[in-house]
């Protein structure tokens, strides 16, 4: 029984990969309907946890950008990387990769891209390094992110270990996370001809199709005084959950002697920062629903309903066997696991989709702790196939047209850096995790 459960969940993932987007969600359900009614299997309860924290802090993050507050944080980055044009291939991975880690999601990137291709170009250096470097670093800040549906799709499912919580996870995660982005962006510094010799850029020059990029700041929409205070709010709750999170004395405790629960802390601070935004912003609260924030971040919570419950179904089914059988395996070459995350990941192509299948099969394995999060990092390698969003986008926007799909599909340009940075996050997080859960 195992072994048919485990193929129609793995059906199931791979008809709603094929499909793609929220019908991977759907697929859930379907997996859901054999489970149940034909093979008779008892329903485990979906990720409500899990959904409630993604709910809060997608509705924050919308409010700051329904008053212009990642318009004005995309202005600050511009300002950094013009500072240091030279140092773009490196610069431009850190910027994306702190800019995912504000904001809870790698789609800011879009907002980056046109402005590191022009730094580029402007500066002579081959577009490819810094825009490929910059698409995968903006992916590894995901498991970072204190607010990212995957962080807190990994609190929720790990709740009842004592070792983990918010404060442990990033102690761990932002290192090792950010080493990997660095390690990126050096994996690229001389990949590829010069731009001045490349034929591709050469011919297109020739053609008339690579044109003087500059941005014309006279259209720039001015900084409003609402934007830089939605920012500042946002900063604010996200930083006092974070030092909730570490000094646990901060906490409001309860007759029954227990405190509040970081969970609880997370949602609670990200609906009271957006409602702040509102009322003192003084902008209609219907925008949010309208940003593009708003729409990809519930897709990440239809995906946490549908392939969660049915993950979920599977594992309560199965923990006994798992456990039993596989444990022993998995336990003595942990390394399979990690691979496995990473096979899964390059699959589903959503850190959240995968922390939702894989986390709950490292619990039942009952794998050290350091292993599941060493392993967690590996939700960031949406890179290796690359049929995201940011790696199609980054393409256009490529104007030289040097960052590219290769003839055999996998050799395209964000596999360099984008396993480069892989196994340097995960090595990082192994050794981190060694001595802070211990």
């Amino acid at each position: 029984m195992f072994w048919i459960e485990l193929i129609i969940v793995m059906a199931m993932i791979f008809l709603g990969t094929r499909k793609g987007g929220p019908f991977l969600a759907l697929a859930g359900g379907l997996g859901m309907l054999i489970l149940t009614f034909v093979l008779r299997v008892p329903p485990s309860d979906p990720p409500i946890t899990v959904i409630r924290i993604m709910i809060a802090v997608i509705v924050a993050a919308s409010c700051m950008q329904a008053a212009g507050g990642l318009d004005y944080m995309v202005k600050l980055a511009e300002k950094i990387l013009r500072k240091h044009p030279e140092h773009i291939t490196l610069l431009g991975p850190i910027v994306a990769y702190i800019f995912t880690f504000m904001c809870g999601t790698g789609h800011i990137v879009y907002s980056l891209l046109p402005v590191i291709n022009e730094i580029a170009m402007e500066t002579g250096v081959r577009p490819e390094r810094p825009i490929s470097a910059s698409v995968v670093a903006s992916q590894n800040a995901i498991t970072a992110c204190p607010i990212s549906a995957a962080t807190a799709g990994i609190l929720g499912l790990m709740v009842a270990y004592e070792q983990i919580n918010l404060f442990t996870l990033l102690i761990v995660c932002v290192p090792a996370t950010l080493l990997g982005a660095v390690a990126a962006g050096l994996s690229v510094m001389k990949r590829g001809k010069e731009l001045s010799e490349d034929p591709e850029y050469l011919e297109r020059v020739k053609a008339g199709l690579v044109k003087d990029y500059k941005l014309d700041h006279t259209q720039e929409k001015p900084v409003t005084k609402q934007a830089k205070t939605a920012v500042i709010i946002f900063m604010v709750a996200m930083l006092a959950i974070v030092l909730l999170g570490a000094v646990t004395g901060l906490r409001p405790s309860f007759a029954d002697g227990s405190s509040l629960g970081m969970t609880t802390i997370i949602e609670i601070f990200m609906l009271v920062g957006a409602a702040l935004m509102v009322l003192i912003c003084r902008f209609d609260s219907n925008k949010m629903l309208d940003q593009p924030v708003f729409k990809t971040g519930m897709f990440a919570v239809v995906l946490a309903y549908g392939l969660c419950w049915m993950v979920n179904t599977f594992i309560g089914d199965q923990s006994g066997y798992i456990s039993e059988t596989m444990s022993a395996v998995a336990n003595r070459f942990p390394w399979i696991y990690i691979i496995a995350v990473f096979i899964v990941a390059a699959i589903t192509t959503s850190q959240a989709s995968t922390t939702m299948i894989m986390i709950p099969i490292g619990m039942a394995l009952n794998l050290p702790v350091y292993i599941i999060i060493a392993g967690w990092v590996c939700c960031n390698c949406n890179y290796f196939i690359p049929a995201s969003g940011q790696c199609v986008a980054a393409i256009g926007f490529d104007s030289a047209g040097t960052t590219k799909i290769g003839k055999y599909v996998l050799n395209h340009s964000y596999m360099l850096p984008g396993l480069v940075m892989t196994v340097v996050s995960v090595l990082a997080a192994l050794g981190l995790g060694l001595i802070v859960y211990r």
